[in-house]
């Protein structure tokens, strides 16, 4: 083969490799997988004049096409599997590969060697503004229970690599547990029981690459939860009904969650799973008003509908953030409700947390309970109206940008006037809040 053609062939090789991610952009004729995980997604932004000579086009738009040029997922693919392959490493925030490639969340580690030690006497405050929100809800009749869920480091920490082994120091759980038995908290110990049943447990109770509880690990806790439950309140309870245990080697979600948001190119080796088939007796049982406050280890139990039977009326504030189920009357955040209100309506409040979550001291539920009950002019300070109306307002900004005629519609308004796009949003938000308050008087 000539020079000249041999320089022509690798001229049209690197023409094809340099514009086939941009056709795949332009077109996306091939269907490609998402990334999973924490990806942050970049909104397209929208051209004005405005944003233009400001400059905030320009840089919103290269922060977009840098997440949206052709074929990237899987280039991210190959440079994780690479990473993985060739250096045992995670390219996952926060992902450590363990001994036997059982995979771990580092923040987990952090918590059982005690790496992350609120301190006794933060704790110890905590558990005493506890105990008086229990005895205050006791004397309505009302029960407050708290629940640690496991932690995998905990749970296997004979597979931590080396390098991340150090003094096991006190530990968050272990002052949590000490104090609550010493201040009588109604409380479940799930970490302390997971490990006691190790080596006798008939099935896995937590994954090789997920760093949540098994589905049958989970199953256990869902019954031990209603055994106390009934217990405290006095109350026949619907009984979980156990019909079968299903072994699958085809793991489901979320027992490989941390390897999915690895995002490799191959599946990690696993060993089978057990899945248990549930089914809950409603007949001529007591169904009380539940409210949880809990982590992600609680959506386990909130996708097989097992609250959903268990208890009539039935709220899931995850992180004491967002509230699931969806409300009728739209509300999405529990910092837009009066605490005081909701707590009248139920029976039963839980509070479920993680080993490495404890630092968060739940997510200050337990410190608005108290103020509610004992402090009540700190709570309405922390929680005015405009407080509460400034949140409904970013959610209804929130709502016009993700609605495209809407927003262009918002823009071109902005022109006309002058002002900003931002000042612009704002205007609408506040008067279409107004507007909704004066059409429920």
């Amino acid at each position: 083969m000539k020079k000249g053609d041999r320089n022509k062939i690798l001229f049209v090789v690197l023409m094809v490799i340099l514009f086939t991610p941009l056709f795949q952009q332009v077109t996306g004729l091939v269907n490609e997988t998402p990334l999973r995980g924490a990806i942050k997604k970049v909104p397209k932004p929208y051209f004005t004049w405005h944003d233009w000579f400001d400059g905030k086009y320009q840089k919103a738009a290269e922060s977009y096409l840098n997440t949206k040029f052709g074929f990237r997922n899987a280039m991210v693919r190959v440079n994780n599997q690479l990473y993985y392959s060739l250096f045992n490493k995670a390219k996952a925030n926060g992902v450590v590969i363990g001994k036997k490639k059982y995979l771990y969340e580092y923040s987990y580690i952090d918590a059982y060697y005690g790496t992350d030690f609120l301190g006794t006497d933060t704790i110890h405050n905590m558990i005493m503004k506890m105990r008086a929100v229990q005895d205050t809800l006791e004397k309505q009749g009302k029960t407050l229970l708290m629940v640690l869920a496991p932690g995998k480091a905990t749970f296997f920490p004979e597979y931590i690599p080396d390098r991340y082994k150090r003094e096991k120091k006190r530990t968050n759980l272990m002052e949590y547990v000490k104090q609550a038995t010493m201040y009588g908290i109604r409380y479940l110990n799930f970490s302390d029981w997971f490990v006691r049943m190790k080596d006798t447990a008939r099935y896995a109770l937590y994954p090789k690459t997920g760093i949540h509880w098994s589905y049958y690990g989970m199953s256990l806790a869902v019954d031990s939860i209603v055994k106390t439950l009934e217990g405290l309140q006095h109350v026949d309870l619907p009984d979980i009904i156990w019909k079968k245990i299903e072994i699958s080697r085809k793991l489901r979600d979320p027992d490989r969650d941390i390897e999915k948001g690895m995002n490799l190119i191959f599946p990690l080796p696993n060993h089978p799973m057990p899945y248990p088939v549930l089914d809950v007796d409603t007949a001529g049982k007591t169904r009380p008003d539940a409210l949880v406050i809990a982590d992600s280890y609680y959506w386990q139990m909130f996708n097989k509908k097992l609250p959903h039977r268990l208890f009539k009326n039935h709220e899931f504030w995850f992180y004491n953030r967002q509230i699931f189920p969806k409300r009728k009357d739209g509300v999405k955040w529990a910092n837009e409700l009066d605490l005081a209100e909701e707590l009248s309506k139920k029976d039963i409040i839980i509070l479920l947390c993680t080993e490495p979550v404890l630092k968060r001291m739940f997510w200050g539920f337990v410190d608005d309970a108290y103020d509610v009950y004992y402090r009540p002019e700190v709570y309405r300070k922390h929680h005015p109206k405009d407080v509460v109306d400034k949140i409904k307002i970013e959610h209804i900004i929130q709502s016009i940008r993700k609605n495209k005629k809407w927003y262009d519609k918002v823009v071109e308004k902005a022109e006309n006037r002058g002002i900003s796009v931002d000042s612009m949003l704002y205007l609408d938000a506040v008067y279409l809040l107004k507007k909704k308050e004066r059409e429920k008087r």
